[in-house]
């Protein structure tokens, strides 16, 4: 009866790991939305990491004073850093290349991940633009453990995704086609 039990146990182990190698070791994570906003408008803001607090969809969990910019407040090198206990801790993000008003990518560093982020800003949609969210990373070759919290990460950070874009297209409803004012920097707490 134990030999048996031991068995299974084994099999089930050896299943587990021969899975795990045929997972996908890039991991992509995109949510999309059409915004009834000016393409310039939605570039504006989305490379202006100033605006990221008033449509960041973790405000609820990370205060505002746990943000921080870092270097020029828009374009390539802009840089945004947080701190927190909550959700996986501190980490931050940087802009390595814009192409008005078309696309932004991002480096991002999560504690010991490093990710590559953008956003694009589609004019297809027949209506305003579509906007993608999108986050994309690779795990090592025996990162097992990655490639299954790969299969879980659209689950976990998809949502999250989806409601930035809901909160960037109500931020922007507040100034229909135009950007708007963010106040004086340093009180967003740039350096």
């Amino acid at each position: 009866m134990l030999r048996r039990l031991f068995a299974v146990l084994l099999a089930i182990v050896i299943l587990i790991l021969v899975v795990g190698f045929f997972l996908p070791r890039q991991i992509v994570v995109e949510r999309s939305l059409v915004i009834d906003q000016p393409a310039e408008v939605l570039f504006e803001v989305l490379q202006d990491f100033r605006h990221f607090r008033h449509w960041s969809p973790w405000l609820d969990r990370v205060s505002a004073a746990d943000f921080r910019l870092e270097g020029p407040p828009a374009g390539t090198g802009a840089t945004l850093v947080w701190s927190g206990e909550s959700d996986g801790g501190g980490g931050r993000m940087w802009i390595v290349s814009v192409s008005p008003p078309q696309r932004i990518d991002l480096a991002l560093e999560l504690g010991e991940t490093e990710a590559e982020g953008y956003f694009l800003i589609d004019e297809s949609a027949g209506f305003g633009h579509e906007v993608t969210w999108g986050l994309r990373f690779e795990v090592g070759t025996f990162d097992l453990v990655g490639r299954y919290i790969g299969l879980m990460l659209p689950a976990l950070i998809g949502p999250d995704y989806q409601q930035g874009l809901v909160r960037l297209s109500e931020y922007l409803d507040q100034t229909p086609g135009r950007v708007p004012d963010v106040g004086d920097p340093e009180e967003e707490g740039s350096s």
